[in-house]
């Protein structure tokens, strides 16, 4: 079982662009999610200041007929995050589906390609996540350079710099990319789609995984990063046949 409406509220991924008054109750029902299998359209219409005319377009935004079938998919979701292995079982399957596992290749041939002058750079959350690259990649005979600041490598021409960042957007994590790129380095990736550390990239393997919001500040999460790395890991034992 998988969640319908929480993820449409969160990502409004949508094919057309959702109109102001129809942003207003996406906003409502986000922030009262909990609350929707006890809220009537008309209640939902007159707290976000619109119409229920509006209020049934926007539940056709999320890919309902209108706002009692998402009433009740909602519900659904409400009982499925109540249930502590479901939900962590159904985040799982949520984030490997935003995974794009087919640009695992391209690192782990870049990686093979550069064994032997590795740096890798990962702030926050993200310097644990390079912290375990760093020793998946020694278990595999490939030595690597965990570096904190840009002087570190400065004196490394020829090497290729490996990059952790989940949002792709730390000002520090694209300082050290567009210095790297300076001084000829290969800028390897592992980070969100479309940001700006992938479009500074020579290879990328992204994903998709929004920002996780705990009332209006950023949960940095690695899970998904986590999970990248290993798939990078694995493709490299193949191909080094280890």
């Amino acid at each position: 079982m998988k969640y319908r409406v929480i993820h449409q509220l969160t990502e409004r991924n949508f094919d057309k662009e959702a109109s102001k008054s129809e942003l207003e109750v996406l906003d409502y029902l986000e922030k009262n999610f909990t609350s929707i299998p006890f809220l009537s359209v008309i209640k939902v219409a007159n707290e976000s200041f619109t119409s229920q005319a509006t209020v049934n377009r926007a539940c056709k935004l999320l890919g309902f007929q209108g706002f009692s079938e998402m009433k009740y998919a909602a519900k659904e979701d409400i009982e499925l995050m109540n249930s502590t292995s479901e939900r962590h079982i159904a985040n799982t399957e949520y984030i490997l589906r935003k995974i794009n596992f087919d640009g695992a290749a391209c690192v782990s041939d870049a990686i093979i390609g550069s064994r032997r002058k590795l740096m890798i750079f990962g702030l926050g959350g993200s310097n644990i996540s390079a912290l375990y690259l760093q020793r998946q990649l020694l278990y595999l005979g490939i030595p690597s350079l965990l570096v904190a600041e840009m002087q570190m490598f400065k004196n490394f021409e020829g090497y290729s710099l490996i990059v952790l960042s989940s949002s792709g957007e730390t000002q520090r994590c694209l300082q050290i990319a567009k210095e790297a790129k300076k001084l000829k380095m290969k800028v390897i990736s592992i980070t969100k789609n479309g940001s700006s550390l992938m479009n500074l990239s020579d290879y990328c393997f992204h994903h998709d995984v929004p920002v996780d919001k705990m009332k209006g500040i950023s949960r940095e999460q690695q899970l998904h990063i986590m999970i990248m790395v290993n798939e990078v890991v694995d493709q490299l034992k193949k191909k080094l046949d280890i």
